[in-house]
């Protein structure tokens, strides 16, 4: 007679009553059935599980298998298999169940799962697959094969989810995990440690294309990182877009990277390649970076790349924000200097850089703006020990550099075969030689730097056959005296017309005063 009371509702009320006993949470069962098929099986309807007034599980149908050794306790099943189940918990809310099966199946089930104190959730939809065996209080040894046609992390949505491995001694092993990330997709396989800690075998990702709308966006959530170790990265065909920064089609081998609050690259190394790079505005295409590790220092071994129309490369090193090259070329650079580019910071990695061998070969350079536009054509450029970045700033700093052209103009007064010196002294200080034929006749100039004085700049200008309002087209000395032949000893600052002192000509000497 109890067997057809169990099948009834009255039945399916005493069943709630009992488990709900068991445990502090309200069980409510809407329908027990049984069939002597299945003898030592039980099928329940419309299952729902809530603590204070919240649901956490609705199951409308739930499979048991009983524990043919102990039928008469409700701790531990054979197999328990949720169909259509929708789970709402956090990581720990069943922690204090004592609840065992030897098989946990869920077919077409969604879950919502509260981690990290609830401050994030998981969400899985149409979840299959299962654990065996499954403890509530947690087991010495299970593994798992579980799929999702959809988790949506972090308003991430992973589709076809692949999880499969297994746990022991305290270590959880994924064999498989993978995914699809919109158009592309990732596979992996790595281990959970004891302190929970992720040592990563291998991640592969594949067409994997993100975007964001902050530049410090990757600064911005790698404190939700866990302390983990990737062995071997491989990323394919992906791209990232920031608003100062973009890859397309990027591609990354890499080994042994490391992150605990911070990334390490210790003894690792690293290919990187892509179709365009673009950084502050700046296109490269055709990249080809290639470096290796040690103790916090990373040497270059080669970088490759297409820039305005030319090519670019060097190799070196880098260690405590200084960029060492040993050699930099540049050949065949169509540039144009942007308007700002003495206002342009570089990042505080980069806070130095140091090349032992500077050379630019057979290249353009343009400045277009109208206060003082000038344009080299087949520039050339050999340099040694250069300094080009100081404390994050552009420039040349200390070093022995060349400059010639085989033709040009400097605010739109033609000259040809320019040819500069720029060399510092043992203080530091900069001096320039330069010389170049223009308008039929010839210049020769030199210059030096010390920002000591009030007047940082001496200039002694010497010209033959050059008519003097070319010094005026340069914005040296407004309105000076008109010669041809004549030279000038001035003194100023880097600004327009700020210079005095004397203009000769002819044995005249004339006093040059500086705008105000």
């Amino acid at each position: 007679m109890s067997y057809f009371v169990v099948q009834t509702s009255f039945g399916a009320k005493i069943v709630s009553q009992q488990l709900s006993k068991l445990s502090s949470f309200k069980i409510s069962i809407g329908g027990v059935h049984h069939s002597f098929s299945n003898s030592y099986e039980l099928v329940f309807d419309d299952v729902v599980v809530s603590s204070n007034r919240q649901e956490l599980v609705n199951v409308p149908k739930l499979v048991v298998g009983l524990d043919k050794s102990n039928l008469w306790q409700l701790t531990h099943f054979n197999y328990v298999i949720v169909i259509n189940g929708n789970i709402n918990i956090n990581d720990t809310q069943f922690s204090h169940y004592d609840f065992s099966t030897n098989t946990l199946k869920f077919v077409n089930s969604n879950a919502n799962i509260l981690v990290n104190n609830g401050k994030e959730t998981l969400s899985f939809t149409q979840i299959n697959g299962g654990i065996k065996p499954f403890a509530s209080l947690g087991a010495d040894k299970y593994q798992f094969d579980f799929t999702s046609q959809e988790v949506l992390v972090k308003q991430i949505p992973i589709k076809s989810l692949l999880i499969q491995g297994f746990h022991r001694d305290g270590v959880t092993t994924l064999t498989n995990l993978g995914g699809n990330v919109n158009d592309g997709f990732f596979v992996s396989k790595l281990k959970i440690l004891t302190d929970n800690s992720l040592n990563i075998d291998q991640l592969k990702l594949y067409n994997i294309n993100w975007q964001s709308a902050e530049d410090n966006v990757l600064n911005k959530y790698s404190h939700v990182l866990p302390k983990l170790m990737i062995k071997q990265l491989l990323i394919f065909e992906s791209s990232i877009q920031l608003p100062s920064f973009l890859i397309e089609k990027g591609n990354i081998e890499a080994t042994n990277l490391r992150y605990d609050k911070q990334w390490h690259f210790d003894q690792s190394a690293v290919i990187f390649t892509a179709d365009h790079v673009v950084w502050h505005d700046e296109l490269f295409s055709s990249v080809l970076v290639q470096l290796s590790s040690y103790d916090q220092e990373v040497t270059i071994q080669r970088v490759l790349a297409k820039w305005n129309k030319g090519s670019i490369n060097f190799a070196g090193n880098w260690k405590d924000n200084t960029l060492h090259l040993e050699q930099l070329t540049l050949a065949d650079v169509n540039y144009e200097i942007p308007e700002k580019l003495d206002l342009f910071v570089l990042p505080n990695i980069f806070r130095d850089i140091k090349i032992d061998k500077l050379t630019i070969l057979q290249s353009l350079i343009i400045r277009t703006q109208s206060d003082f536009p000038f344009s080299l054509y087949n520039f050339q450029v050999s340099g040694t020990n250069v300094t080009l970045a100081k404390y994050q700033k552009l420039g040349i700093f200390s070093g022995i550099v060349f400059f010639k052209s085989e033709k040009g103009s400097v605010n739109r007064i033609d000259i040809r075969y320019p040819d500069l010196v720029l060399k510092f002294d043992y203080e530091n200080h900069p001096s320039l030689i330069f010389s170049t034929l223009a308008s039929g006749g010839m210049i020769e100039s030199r210059a030096t730097v010390d920002l000591s004085k009030s007047e940082p700049l001496s200039l002694q200008f010497n010209a033959y056959g050059v008519t003097s309002s070319l010094l005026e087209n340069w914005k040296l000395v407004n309105q000076p005296p008109k010669a041809i032949n004549y030279s000038a000893n001035l003194n100023g600052k880097l600004l327009p017309f700020s210079f005095s002192g004397t203009f000769s000509t002819n044995g005249n000497d004339y006093i040059i005063n500086f705008e105000h």
